[in-house]
């Protein structure tokens, strides 16, 4: 890293860190902030121009440079059809004790927390803030430009620009994440830690220097020294070098591809994470969960063993919508924690009304990696509610029942917003003063 860079910025962040200076008038005050924000500026372009630039047409270097290593032996099976019929009820907070962390941020909260050093960063449909280690918020770092309208149920939003699939290169100190304009595209976007943690303003999309041109931002992912993303409508995924080289082309299994030509539905998804440091991916409409071991590398972790059970193919469910997804079983979470798998399944059901569009009935299966059991969530019926299989939760003495959002540091996690909560825990005075529109952050501990 460029010492210049490092001690402008550290003499930045003193002169910013205490209040004028005694005698100061409000006059000189403003001249030296604005005076101190032109330095950062500066520091921030001779950064900037140290990073890769790219232009709109620029086009990566063409061939693939690494032959593709899929290991399958050695892949722990599970047995989905024996855990259906083993029903077991979880005590409640068995998969750990809630702890609410209030982030002081009012945004439309999203299932992402990326850990960054000693800190959090949380992407919203608003755009990035940044947390403490206690989830709190310090600052705003990137603004989304979109227009959100809350609804009765939910809310709609209008997407200009926006970052996303963002993750902390910790080998180059970037952030990189993908950055999409309906005006300009999809782009990788690298962006020095330092600038973007130390910036005094909020960031926009005027201010993304490094814009690698990309076809698509599906399934992207951030690796060190490079990305991932997977081809839709396909069994293959690729990794790719920091400049948009293609490093290794993965063919994950011999399904056909299955790109649809008119109206379609596409009810399952790939599952991405992170475990470890490292990422693991499941392809949509397959049954193994894969660590990307190193660039050229994929080794199975995971095999879902449906026995019996009937599971449709990509090419199945996309080539017509008359086709019948009743009794078909459907893959739509992945989770792991340092002791538990956990896989949220979704089994298609004949519709009373005629309808065409199939209902579904969600459960939950849980593998203990300590003792090896494997079994399902029963149902929970609730007030009000339908019946779901979640995990049994206690709080302040009311039990209720969630979904974990995610995992963070190896804790599974969920996000509310304060208005959720004060009707969750009407009598738990911490919660009632919350606002309602706060993102609150239940670790479960």
């Amino acid at each position: 890293m460029n010492k210049n860079y490092v001690l402008a910025v550290s003499l930045l962040l003193l002169m910013s860190c205490g209040n004028r200076r005694p005698g100061m008038s409000k006059e000189e005050a403003a001249a030296e902030l604005k005076k101190q924000a032109a330095q950062e500026e500066a520091v921030r372009k001779e950064r900037a121009a140290s990073i890769d630039t790219f232009a709109a047409d620029y086009r990566p270097p063409a061939g693939i440079k690494y032959q593709a290593k899929i290991v399958t032996a050695g892949a722990k099976t599970i047995d989905v059809a024996a855990a259906l019929k083993n029903v077991r009820a979880l005590k409640p907070n068995e998969l750990g004790t809630p702890v609410l962390y209030a982030t002081g941020v009012e945004a439309m909260p999203s299932p992402v927390l990326l850990q960054v050093e000693n800190e959090w960063v949380m992407q919203a449909a608003d755009g990035l803030f940044l947390l403490d280690k206690d989830f709190r918020l310090v600052k705003q770092l990137y603004r989304n430009d979109v227009d959100i309208k809350e609804m009765a149920k939910g809310y709609s939003m209008n997407r200009k620009a926006i970052m996303a699939s963002g993750r902390h290169d910790r080998q180059n100190h970037l952030f990189r994440a993908v950055f999409s304009s309906v005006k300009l595209g999809n782009y990788v976007t690298n962006i020095p830690w330092e600038d973007f943690r130390n910036s005094t303003k909020v960031w926009s999309g005027e201010d993304l220097v490094s814009l690698l041109p990309i076809k698509r931002s599906e399934d992207f992912s951030v690796i060190d020294n490079g990305f991932f993303c997977r081809e839709p409508f396909s069994s293959r995924v690729y990794t790719f070098g920091l400049r948009g080289d293609t490093l290794c082309r993965f063919v994950v299994n011999n399904a056909k591809d299955y790109k649809p030509t008119k109206a379609y539905r596409n009810p399952e998804g790939s599952n991405i994470y992170y475990n470890g440091g490292k990422l693991r991916i499941r392809m949509a409409y397959d049954d193994t969960v894969y660590e990307l071991e190193d660039v050229s590398t994929l080794r199975a972790v995971w095999r879902f063993d449906f026995g019996g059970l009937k599971r449709p193919t990509g090419q199945y469910v996309v080539e017509s919508v008359s086709n019948s997804l009743a009794g078909y079983w459907l893959l739509s979470r992945v989770l792991e924690t340092p002791r538990y798998l956990i896989i949220r399944l979704s089994e298609g059901q004949d519709n009373a009304s005629g309808k065409k569009s199939p209902t579904w009935k969600d459960y939950t299966l849980i593998y203990d990696k300590q003792t090896g059991e494997s079994f399902s969530l029963p149902f929970l019926k609730y007030e009000d509610e339908d019946a779901v299989a979640d995990f049994p939760l206690e709080y302040e003495g009311k039990s209720f029942h969630g979904f974990p959002t995610s995992i963070a540091d190896g804790h599974a996690y969920m996000l509310y917003r304060g208005k959720q909560l004060k009707k969750l825990f009407p009598d738990v005075a911490a919660v009632q003063a919350l606002k309602d529109k706060e993102v609150v952050v239940m670790m479960l501990k």
